[in-house]
């Protein structure tokens, strides 16, 4: 799977688990072109804004999301950098 069909894969599962009224999400494989630790996967800076992250703490938010990306992870992407806001 090449990066792009990756991001829209991942905007897919974020857009259904968090329901977000911010998104944002940008691939930034392109900057990591050749890095052989990546191992084939994506690079992706992902921000979002949900009521389901009302009430938890930051680390708890990247959990609840990292939680929901596990079976992407290592395979389909490598590198995930991301910013939770609450709706609050």
């Amino acid at each position: 799977m090449n990066s792009t069909e990756t991001a829209r894969k991942l905007e897919d599962l974020l857009r259904r688990e968090f329901a977000p009224t911010l998104f944002s999400l940008e691939d930034q494989s392109y900057m990591h072109a050749g890095h052989k630790a990546a191992g084939g996967g994506g690079h992706f800076y992902v921000e979002l804004r949900s009521k389901r992250f009302n009430g938890l703490s930051p680390v708890a938010r990247q959990r609840l999301v990292m939680e929901s990306l596990k079976p992407m992870m290592d395979k389909e992407i490598h590198a995930l950098s991301l910013r939770c806001i609450p709706e609050e």
